[in-house]
């Protein structure tokens, strides 16, 4: 391992291209119309709320000027009381607005999350090839917990805003159009400063979230792999990678507060400059008496709540820009391509004699490198073959455009004579049982990981099926038996602890094929034995495809097929391809020869 292994992260995705703001929130208002009931009572508080706020300023301008200017007190305390009765109604529809609003957000965030996680359970292995895992992680939880504040704060309040700032200027100018007109004069001003700064704050927060994004990912990758870091003894170059990203958040989060430290001054010059305008132009207005001074008192009080509206709105711009750069994170997965598609007639098999037939196959992961090309290859039912090969043959690859985690290129794969693009994935899946190289058990007891196989399997038969495979003894032999916990990611086990809990998994799944990934990888003798024993009782019966990295376990095979160069170039049985003295004798006698070296 180089030491600059850990210096630089691993490049996210390419930066998706602007999606217009207006299709942004179309997307989103799509989401919320989902809560129709709700969103009416959110709808008439609010308006509730607007009307309210608009009848306080008048009803204080009609007192000071019908009552004490006039010094007349009759009807005074009816007034004041229809006053408070209107502020005690705004109290009201404020919060009943207010726990609406948060009712639809959480609901939003609950459905937009699942619907981001449903999603990342339907992408195929290629999508996961181009993206990494903490960045996921974060769109799936950080974004979408943008969105939904940004819904929750402002997006729905806009609504109120609206017809608050409709409404006072409607009132302002039929109170007074030249005050109005001096009092609105900040409504311009604030769109040409909130016009340059909008595009510039944009960028700036979607810079943030992709550097949360990396964060996260370096995070997430560097406790996975903390027992490599380790013995590398590349805890200094994971910090000093984590400290440089760190510095990168902390300076995307800078330029974003330098854009809002000149954004907002400037919005506030502009209101505070209505104000003063109106406190001049009212006084002078007053003593000329084109108007009273219950209306400048009214005007300034509809000022003050119209700097409310315009602030909020300025405020939802400013969120808008956060909202908008995770919302195209998240819509950039909800829109990404699902390369495995099931055909809409798809044949829901329950039995199969599992024949296996590949027709001229080609895949590649990338346009600029093919893996597999021209492939043929037969497999009678209840056979096993062998696939060897070089690493990065593409054996691994054969074995996944079988399970259907990628379609090929170019070619066809027929099980029993059928185009498994025909099959539907969910019981071609369950017809096949594969057991990676790498095997995952997931939080939770060793029996719950081996029922993963079969959901509805009871008890005493998973325990049939251990003692069949021979690792019943294994397995009561640990703290607490099949109720012991096997860690997270499997930690608390060995690498061929897991691979039995693996093989036990496939077993009680009752497959028609087997795919055995390397399934002797990095065990010691001792376990490689009860391995091999539990593999003859997997395969027995079953059409098997045994990836071997060591030639001497192909020997049992019915037939090896030696994989190289993309191509099949040689198939026989173990004495065929000895005597053949080809390619696979030469791998063979090269192994050997390394073995015995060691």
């Amino acid at each position: 391992m180089s030491e600059t292994a850990f210096r630089k992260p691993l490049p996210l995705e390419e930066e998706a291209p602007t999606t217009p703001a207006t299709q942004l929130a179309k997307r989103i208002a799509r989401y919320i119309l989902r809560y129709k009931h709700i969103l009416i009572i959110v709808v008439a508080s609010t308006i509730a709320t607007a009307i309210i706020g608009l009848l306080t300023p008048y009803l204080l301008a009609t007192i000071i000027d019908e009552y004490i200017t006039k010094l007349k007190t009759e009807g005074l305390t009816t007034i004041a009381l229809l006053y408070l009765t209107l502020m005690i109604g705004q109290w009201i529809s404020q919060t009943l607005r207010s726990y609406s609003i948060q009712t639809i957000g959480q609901y939003f965030l609950n459905n937009l999350r699942q619907e981001v996680f449903e999603k990342l359970q339907r992408l195929s292995l290629q999508f996961y090839t181009t993206r990494r895992i903490g960045d996921l992680i974060s769109i799936a939880i950080n974004d979408t917990t943008i969105l939904n504040e940004v819904l929750v704060s402002g997006m729905l309040s806009i609504i109120g805003d609206i017809i608050s700032l409709a409404g006072i200027i409607a009132i302002m100018i039929y109170l007074s159009p030249p005050l109005a007109a001096v009092a609105l004069i900040n409504i311009p001003l604030i769109a040409l400063i909130t016009r340059f700064f909008g595009s510039r704050l944009r960028r700036a927060y979607r810079l943030t979230r992709r550097k949360i994004a990396e964060l996260t990912t370096i995070v997430e990758e560097s406790i996975a792999g903390i027992s490599v870091i380790k013995s590398f003894r590349k805890e200094e170059d994971i910090v000093y990678n984590f400290s440089g990203l760190s510095r990168e958040t902390i300076n995307a989060y800078l330029n974003v507060a330098k854009l809002m430290g000149f954004f907002w001054p400037l919005t506030n010059i502009a209101t505070t400059l209505s104000t003063v305008l109106v406190l001049i132009i009212g006084a002078y207005l007053s003593i000329t008496g084109l108007v009273t001074i219950g209306i400048v008192i009214a005007f300034i009080q509809y000022v003050n709540k119209l700097g409310q509206p315009i602030t909020q709105l300025v405020n939802m711009y400013d969120s808008l820009q956060a909202a908008f750069a995770a919302a195209e994170r998240i819509y950039g997965i909800l829109d990404a391509e699902e390369y495995i598609k099931e055909d809409e007639d798809a044949i829901e098999l329950n039995n199969i004699l599992g024949e296996v037939k590949i027709k001229n196959l080609s895949f590649s992961y990338t346009k600029e490198e093919q893996v597999l090309k021209d492939i043929n290859l037969h497999i009678n039912p209840g056979e096993t073959i062998a696939l060897v090969g070089k690493t990065g043959a593409g054996k691994t690859t054969l074995a996944n455009l079988i399970c259907r985690f990628y379609d090929p290129d170019k070619g066809t794969i027929y099980i029993d004579g059928i185009d498994i693009r025909k099959i539907s994935i969910k019981s071609l899946r369950r017809l096949i049982s594969y057991v990676p190289q790498e095997t995952y058990l997931f939080p939770g007891t060793i029996i719950d990981n081996i029922r993963l196989g079969r959901p509805d399997a009871a008890d005493e038969e998973i325990i049939n099926i251990c003692k069949s495979l021979g690792i019943h003894e294994f397995i009561e032999k640990l703290p607490n038996g099949y109720n012991t916990d096997a860690g997270e990611a499997g930690k608390r086990l060995s690498t061929g602890e897991k691979q039995l809990i693996s093989i036990a998994r496939a077993m009680l799944r009752k497959p028609s094929i087997v795919i055995l990934d390397e399934a002797l990888s990095s065990v010691d003798t001792a376990t490689e034995e009860i391995i091999k024993n539990a593999i003859k009782h997997l395969i027995k019966g079953r059409t098997s495809i045994i990836i071997a990295h060591r030639l001497t376990l192909a020997r049992d095979a019915d037939k090896i097929v030696v994989i190289d160069g993309r191509r099949i170039v040689e198939e026989g049985t173990y004495q065929q391809l000895i005597d053949k003295k080809g390619y696979y004798y030469k791998l063979l006698q090269k192994q050997t020869i390394e073995t015995i070296a060691k």
